[in-house]
């Protein structure tokens, strides 16, 4: 019996472990990748990521997010990085308020086979930043606009 509970234990800690390097492995080209390392564990961050069976049935392959209190240095971290990050974006629907991006939606370009990726940001009412990174096969881009973006 013992055994059987750490068994289940490891290949649940393996299971999470692959499930974050997989998520490190779909972004490794993007700036948004720094964001997730360096505030992801800070006290009052909420990290959450998704992938394979989880998201099945919302037709992506992974969800990654961060959300942070508002903080003036977090902030000129993420918009370094959406600027950077945007360069490559294939669609690109932004809020600007005196310079700042409060709200950003960027479609990049497929990677391999077929994946459509993209990359939501905005500054909540509430005070929050929140960042998030998605994946997803051919269907996905259907269901995020779904989600995100308002039709007039």
């Amino acid at each position: 019996m013992r055994t059987k509970k750490r068994y289940t234990l490891l290949s649940a800690l393996f299971l999470m472990l692959l499930l974050c390097n997989a998520a490190a492995q779909a972004q490794e080209n993007l700036m948004i990748e720094s964001i997730f390392e360096k505030y992801g564990k800070q006290k009052g961050a909420t990290m959450v990521v998704f992938s394979g069976e989880a998201l099945k049935s919302y037709r992506l392959d992974m969800y990654r997010s961060i959300t942070v209190e508002y903080d003036k240095t977090i902030l000129d971290d993420i918009q370094r990085c959406l600027e950077r990050d945007k360069k490559q974006a294939r669609q690109i629907k932004e809020v600007v308020n005196d310079g700042i991006i409060t709200s950003g939606y960027y479609q990049l370009p497929e990677e391999k086979s077929q994946i459509n990726r993209y990359i939501l940001f905005k500054i909540g009412s509430d005070g929050t930043l929140t960042l998030i990174y998605m994946e997803g096969g051919p269907d996905s881009e259907a269901l995020i606009n779904k989600m995100f973006i308002r039709r007039k």
